[in-house]
Formats: C-alpha cells, structure tokens, sequence
C-alpha cells in the first residue's frame, strides 16, 4: 500500500488492530519482501526436510488394489451367498440351530474382515495418492521450476505473522 510516498516499500499491515491500542499486534506491519522471503525459506526448508526424511521408494506407481480388491468383493459376495444358504439349510431343517448359529457367525467374521482389508487397502490408496502429491510439491519446490506464486498456491493455505517476527503456516498439503 503505498500512498504518496514511492520510496516506502510495500507492507502488510493489520487493520483489524490498527485502531485498538490494546491488540498486541497494534499498528504492526512487515515489509511484503521480507515476509515473502521468510515464507519462500521456510517452505524450502520443509521440503528439503520432507524429501531427506520420508521413504518414497514405495511409492511408484503400481498396479493398484483394484484386483485384490475384486477379489475381496467376490469373496464377501460368496460368503453371503454361503450364510443365505445356511439360513435356508436352517429354515428347511436340513441343520440345527448351533450349526446354524456357528455357521451364520463365521461367515460373517470373515466378511467383517474381508470389509476391514478392503477399507485398508483404500485408504492406503489415499495415504500413497497424497504423499506422492506431496512429493511432486516438493521436489517442485527445491528443484526451483516453478515460482513462488505458484509454490504458495499449491502449499499454503495462511501466513499468520505475528509479534515478535512469528510467523505461522497453514499448510495446504499433509506431511509437509
């Protein structure tokens, strides 16, 4: 915001505390440069740090889940199909009731766990699909091919600076 003076360099200030004496952040401002360079640092950092620390040899791109997958769905279907029998066998008289019971219970554990292994698989689906976008930001990031509006774009969601040269940020990507 520069007004009338060209030589003062554009700041970010709070007006929502300008006029209260009492806000700790009262009349506080940052020159934009500084503030963005600060930011540009920390981001760099961070994806410095995240590329060091995490392993992202696993992460290739891989065939997915979605035979085993398939396959689970074919297994509950027939396990429902097998416990639709037993209820018939029951109903019939052909087995008693604790065979019935033993049965019924069995087959639906296992479908319980087949339904646990799929819900499994698919998030690891979503944790693999986020961390590899992660990755790509920051491998972006050090590699410097894209420009700062495009790294705060992609990562971050707020810049919160604060007294005493603070500055928070609320990341846009998970891991990071």
């Amino acid at each position: 915001m520069i007004y009338g003076n060209t030589t003062v360099p554009p700041m970010y200030r709070c007006m929502n505390t300008y006029a209260d004496p009492e806000a700790a952040c009262h009349k506080m401002k940052v020159v934009t440069t500084e503030l963005e360079e600060a930011v540009l640092s920390t981001v760099k950092i961070h994806a410095g740090l995240f590329l060091e620390t995490e392993d992202l040899t696993g992460l290739q791109k891989k065939g997915g889940a979605k035979p085993q997958l398939a396959e689970f769905d074919k297994q509950i279907k027939s396990l429902g199909e097998q416990r639709q029998r037993i209820y018939e066998q029951f109903v019939t008289g052909e087995i008693d009731r604790e065979t019935y019971r033993s049965t019924k219970a069995d087959c639906t554990a296992k479908i319980d766990r087949l339904k646990n292994m799929i819900a499994s698989l698919k998030q690891s689906e979503i944790d693999s699909h986020t961390m590899m976008k992660t990755a790509d930001h920051a491998r972006a990031v050090v590699s410097e091919s894209i420009t700062p509006q495009e790294i705060v774009d992609a990562l971050i969601e707020k810049v919160y600076y604060s007294p005493g040269n603070n500055i928070e940020i609320a990341w846009k990507v998970t891991g990071f």
